[in-house]
């Protein structure tokens, strides 16, 4: 079955979960209408936005779902009573928010990234959705409880069907490169003369497993901790391999011979002193001042990776000046007057001619101006999105023309609504349609509004539909004309960052902390941009190196 279904080309594991969570999306759907909710489509939506195919990343997006949800709604419902009805305020009001979430979002890492953008287009969902001060309380604790009934019934069934993180397989990834680092740097000491570090390569490769970091921290306090000690391996390998680059041959067979110990001690897992030992006796070995700072860096860090192994603690206290993350300022600074451009045009053309399409119109760039910010090439993934929401609100319109206008019961216009929501697994995993899939899903179901006494006017529902995907379009000339953003521009832009940061390193001493905050930024912007570069397959990594090294003989005058 699996070898047949590749052949029509759908992914099996991708068709299995898109079919538990369209499950999982009906089961909402009923459990949303049962308590009264007059939204209950928001409950699907929720599902098919919070649903991941491991436990931790279930548990840590459904977080910072229910809590961006939460501020964004408390925002829209006081924005709405301040506003007093007047649009203007709405739009002004809207738009700081949404542009502040977005430029918040931009400075952040991972999943509470999506939770602070998340926060900006839910508030949209309040305000945009209802401007009467009258209605607001029940539209607010409406889109409160359906989002909790959504993020509720994909943690039951998530939990019960998501295979546990498999944090395993990358700590065995990290352990079996460390291990072969550790060979070839003894090789090295061994033979300075006649061994090649390779150290591009071994950039891309700390690199490749670095990524995988965000995904791996999640869903409780001991995975950010794991994934801290795991950096900390990263960034001080990849100092020590700088370091072996830059300064002169040291050939030391006895330190050779250490390290090939600590390797294959390390490649069979074996007990943390049995690892250890030989690292520090190498270490008193190494004649080298920068060296052996450098090395010792890298025992510490491997003596704590391993007692977290053991024990589930660190040996040492795992600092965050040790461990902090490059902030895209410059993005974020870009991508927040972006989205305050785009939302006051259309606010003031919804203020000027009072179209209540335009609402929907402004809603819709909320979410493309803020949730695709982050991506790497947001013009191209408009794209999909549009054919995706296109294909979405070209199903609504079908089933409200087809079913819902003969129907008189909710429950009924809900089951109607099942079928899509089930087959909505096929797109998801079939590789041409993938990128669209889940914009399809959200649209289709944010259009379909069940009520009683329902009456469908193709007008009205048509021009709803065109404001809607119109979002998309609009988003995508923004992404082209308002600082253009590809994964390109992203590279050229990091490296000019890079270089600034280097430029800014002089000959003062920087105190202990100091030190170590500038080189933990410092390495994971080098490891950043050789992301960057190996998604857009540059083969040639001379400017990157050229950067890494002259930054870590600035760090070693400075530190």
């Amino acid at each position: 079955m699996k070898d047949k279904l590749a052949q029509w080309g759908f992914d099996y594991v991708r068709l299995r979960f898109g079919f538990r969570t369209g499950i999982a999306g009906c089961l909402s759907l009923v459990f949303a209408w049962t308590l009264g909710l007059e939204h209950p489509q928001w409950a699907a939506m929720t599902v098919w936005a919070v649903s991941q195919p491991t436990r931790g990343l279930l548990v840590e997006k459904a977080a910072y779902r229910a809590l961006g949800t939460l501020l964004g709604t408390m925002f829209g419902m006081i924005l709405v009573v301040s506003a007093g009805g007047e649009i203007i305020w709405l739009v002004v009001g809207l738009s700081l928010w949404v542009t502040l979430c977005v430029y918040t979002g931009n400075l952040l890492h991972g999943l509470i990234s999506y939770g602070t953008i998340l926060a900006g287009y839910s508030a949209s969902m309040v305000v945009l959705l209802t401007q009467s001060p009258d209605a607001l309380m029940p539209l607010g604790i409406d889109r409160l409880l359906t989002v909790f009934v959504g993020i509720i019934t994909s943690l039951v069934i998530g939990w019960a069907f998501t295979y546990k993180r498999a944090e395993q397989t990358l700590i065995n990834q990290l352990r079996r490169l460390t291990a072969a680092n550790l060979q070839d740097i003894s090789h090295y000491f061994a033979e300075p003369d006649k061994v090649s570090l390779n150290l591009s390569e071994k950039l891309s490769q700390l690199a490749a497993i670095e990524a995988q970091l965000l995904d791996h921290g999640t869903g409780s306090v001991s995975a950010h901790e794991s994934a801290k000690t795991l950096r900390l391996i990263i960034n001080s390998q990849l100092g020590f391999l700088t370091e072996l680059n830059i300064q002169e041959p040291e050939k030391n067979k006895e330190v050779s011979n250490h390290l090939l110990e600590s390797s294959n001690k390390l490649n069979s897992s074996a007990k943390r002193s049995e690892i250890i030992e030989p690292l520090r006796k190498a270490l008193k070995l190494i004649k080298n001042d920068a060296l052996k700072r450098r090395f010792s860096e890298f025992v510490e860090a491997t003596n704590d990776r391993l007692s977290f192994r053991d024990s589930g603690k660190t040996a040492s206290s795992t600092l965050l000046t040790k461990t902090i993350l490059h902030r895209d300022w410059r993005g974020a600074r870009q991508a927040a007057i972006r989205t305050l451009v785009i939302m006051s045009l259309i606010g003031a053309a919804w203020w000027y001619t009072e179209w209540f399409q335009l609402a929907y119109l402004m809603l819709g760039a909320s979410v493309m101006l803020t949730l695709f910010s982050t991506a790497d090439n947001p013009a191209l993934t408009m794209k999909y999105v549009f054919f995706g929401q296109c294909a979405g609100a070209l199903t609504a319109i079908l089933i409200q023309a087809a079913v819902w206008q003969y129907q008189d019961a909710i429950f009924w216009m809900l089951v109607a609504l099942m079928p899509v929501i089930l087959l909505a697994g096929f797109p998801m995993s079939h590789q041409k349609t993938a990128n669209g899939s889940m914009d399809f899903n959200l649209v289709f179901l944010l259009l379909m509004q069940p009520s009683v006494a329902y009456s469908f006017h193709l007008g009205h529902s048509i021009t709803i539909a065109l404001a809607v995907v119109a979002a998309p379009l609009l988003a995508l000339v923004a992404y082209r004309l308002i600082y253009p953003t590809s994964l390109k521009a992203r590279y050229q832009t990091l490296l000019q960052t890079l270089t600034e940061e280097i430029d800014q390193l002089d000959t003062e001493k920087l105190t202990e902390s100091q030190y170590k905050r500038r080189k933990a930024r410092f390495y994971h912007r080098v490891i950043k941009l050789t992301q960057i570069s190996d998604k857009l397959g540059l083969k040639e990594k001379d400017s990157i190196i050229e950067h890494l090294l002259t930054g870590q003989k600035r760090l070693n005058s400075t530190g």
